[in-house]
């Protein structure tokens, strides 16, 4: 009997149909085709990926001032920090013959670009009127954004121009004259270059180190939080060595310096507030408008210089005469010293400053002032070296006619040489030695030149700064130290009107 076939499933059967087969080629034809449409209509464009922005945090001279320039930067400081130097009580060296002095050689100033459209800070419309809520921002003036005249600039013949001895060959010449040096020179170089890498992106500084491209590479950061303090005081080293917001080398960092400061002073009944909570920070930021406008005459600056210098007199202390941390706190010696140079420079450029303020200093430094008049105290009458130097400076301002009190009293402060970290000291004593022609000035100027040269930072990204082991000034930290050591630097030409022998002449 012959087998049967074997029977077969219906799956068998359904696989085997030739309309089953066709069904299942179709079908992986068309998912085929779909996911090639996928890919091609799904694959994203391949863009570019843009190129980092590097900024350069050099740590060696040459990196940043190129081979030749950073050789030559190393040698000048090595040979000036050769002599070893005496201690502060050790008696004054002889004068040395004077070194040639050549015109300040220009550092390229490492700062970003200025985006008309968004870098500079505009200017509130109405600085003298009360706080109001929403106040209305103008353009960009022209004049403060590019003035550029002959008078303006301070391009004019000598004669005509009483900041000529910031520039160029009249500069070297007065450092020449008055006791610089080619170490000096280059040294308030470094300085500027320093402060001009370090403002931060709004055109202000920070005594904190704080929103600027140091990214932690200087060490020594201050604590005080007022930026028109840490702004102010950075500008005046600019100003003192010639540049401001129409000329120089550092036109744009001034210039967006200028521009924050002016957006920062907040409208009162009292006048146009710069302190940021510490009367230092309306001092300092009101002397550097008053400087600003003294070598420029740019007309803007003088709306708000008024209205800060309108606060700085309702802020007074009435009944003693002096300024502090607050309006109207009794106040102490060196608050009251940045105020009082303030109101010099702003009278010297020709505006108004009432008599009874200036009476009510003098009545201050009656109140603190010891030996004569020959020594000063900080709130009380004592004889301490720093506030003595302060006292002694602000009584010159005033056209004190006890001169024989000033001459006691700077001779027993330079006598014993300048202290290596008193910088603040040195800085207000080295501008009251030099307007009296003090016979000490020569020998101690000499110790206090080459001991700032000397101290000067110079590797890594604290090329060109100072910090000193100072603690009065020590919350102020390396920006501070390092706007004070190049202001000292800057003594032999800062021909501003409230440094001037003339104006310790003139009194007010």
């Amino acid at each position: 009997m012959p087998a049967s076939p074997p029977s077969t499933s219906w799956i068998e059967n359904l696989v085997a149909s030739r309309a089953v087969r066709s069904g299942y080629a179709s079908m992986l034809a068309h998912v085929a085709v779909f996911i090639l449409l996928a890919l091609v209509i799904s694959r994203p464009e391949r863009q570019r990926r843009p190129a980092p922005i590097v900024i350069s945090m050099s740590d060696t001279v040459a990196d940043e001032f190129g081979d030749d320039a950073g050789a030559a930067a190393t040698a000048a400081i090595e040979a000036a920090a050769a002599p070893s130097l005496a201690a502060p009580s050790d008696p004054l060296p002889p004068i040395e013959p004077p070194v040639p002095v050549v015109a300040a050689v220009p550092v390229a100033p490492v700062v970003p670009p200025i985006d008309p459209a968004d870098s500079l800070v505009p200017i509130p419309t109405d600085l003298i009127a009360a706080a109001a809520p929403a106040p209305v921002v103008p353009a960009r003036p022209a004049s403060l954004a590019g003035a550029t005249s002959p008078a303006a600039a301070g391009s004019g013949p000598p004669g005509d121009d009483p900041f000529a001895s910031r520039r160029g060959r009249g500069r070297g010449r007065a450092a020449e004259d008055r006791g610089g040096s080619a170490a000096s020179e280059a040294a308030v170089e470094r300085g500027l270059a320093w402060l001009a890498r370090h403002q931060a992106v709004d055109g202000s500084w920070r005594f904190d180190l704080s929103d600027c491209r140091c990214d932690g590479g200087c060490r020594d950061a201050g604590t005080v939080t007022s930026t028109t303090a840490a702004t102010g005081l950075v500008l005046l080293a600019f100003l003192g060595a010639g540049h401001t917001q129409v000329g120089g080398d550092y036109r744009e960092p001034v210039t967006r310096g200028l521009y924050y400061l002016l957006s920062r002073v907040q409208p009162s009944p009292r006048g146009g507030d710069l302190s940021e909570g510490t009367m230092y920070g309306h001092g300092i930021a009101t002397l550097a408008l008053a400087e600003a406008f003294g070598m420029t005459k740019d007309d803007m600056l003088v709306p708000p210089l008024r209205a800060a210098i309108r606060f700085l007199e309702t802020s007074q202390d009435l009944h003693g005469g002096g300024w502090r941390y607050l309006p109207g706190q009794p106040g102490d010696m060196t608050v009251t010293a940045w105020q009082l140079a303030a109101l010099k420079s702003a009278a010297l450029t020709g505006l108004e400053v009432p008599s009874p303020t200036i009476d009510g200093v003098n009545r201050f430094l009656d109140a603190v002032q010891s030996r004569g008049g020959a020594a000063y105290g900080y709130r009380s009458p004592q004889a301490k070296p720093c506030t003595s130097a302060i006292g002694l400076l602000c009584r010159l301002y005033l056209g004190w006619d006890n001169e024989a009190a000033i001459d006691r009293g700077l001779t027993a402060l330079a006598q014993s040489g300048p202290d290596p970290s008193a910088v603040y000291q040195n800085f207000y004593l080295s501008q009251a030695l030099l307007q009296r022609n003090h016979r000490l000035w020569p020998r101690w100027n000499a110790r206090n030149r080459d001991q700032l040269v000397a101290q000067q930072g110079r590797i890594g990204h604290e090329l060109g700064s100072w910090f000193f082991s100072e603690p009065d000034t020590a919350p102020g930290g390396r920006l501070a130290h390092t706007a004070l050591a190049t202001l000292t630097l800057e003594v032999y030409y800062r021909l501003l009107p409230v440094y001037t022998r003339d104006a310790v002449e003139r009194g007010f």
